[in-house]
């Protein structure tokens, strides 16, 4: 369940007013470690981190220091969460596991749309003997497409033609 902003506000008041993870869990149905992570980025910088802001973007320089600070210093990947106030601590052991599968280097995960993948046109000169002849036959066959096209078009204003001046006779 998403919480609201006001929701993350009572969750915080109540577990300060000493209620107990598992009653804020039955009334809220959100994992108890997730609650506790919540309490703790408060904590650390404040009631207005857990505002919810566009999606965030992370540079890959940053992204490279956060690793680091697991991987090569030592730091927790819940300690380093905190400290960098990551919106929750699900994001820094995927960051670690594609960072590990792409051969320890940070690969910028595409947004939006793939575009469609046109291969750049080789030059006439640039061509096979094989590749121009079947340009040409590509080439050829839209030419042949279009007059067959402009054909119909032709034949059938013809055809109404006639049918109006049969028409005007009669």
């Amino acid at each position: 369940m998403k919480l609201s902003y006001e929701d993350k506000v009572k969750i915080y008041e109540m577990r300060k007013s000493g209620v107990t993870w598992s009653q804020i869990h039955n009334q809220f149905g959100v994992n108890t470690n997730n609650l506790r992570y919540m309490v703790r980025l408060i904590d650390r910088h404040g009631i207005e981190v857990i505002q919810k802001t566009t999606n965030r973007h992370y540079s890959p320089e940053l992204k490279q220091e956060i690793i680091d600070k697991v991987l090569i210093e030592g730091y927790s990947q819940g300690s380093v969460s905190i400290d960098y106030a990551l919106p929750n601590m699900g994001i820094l052991p995927n960051w670690i596991a594609q960072y590990k599968k792409n051969g320890y280097t940070i690969v910028e995960k595409q947004r939006g749309r793939p575009t469609m993948g046109r291969k750049p046109k080789k030059k006439l000169e640039e061509m096979t003997k094989l590749e121009r002849l079947e340009y040409e036959n590509l080439c050829l066959r839209a030419e042949n497409a279009v007059l067959k096209k402009l054909r119909e078009f032709r034949l059938r204003d013809e055809a109404e033609h006639d049918e109006a001046q049969r028409l005007f006779k009669d």
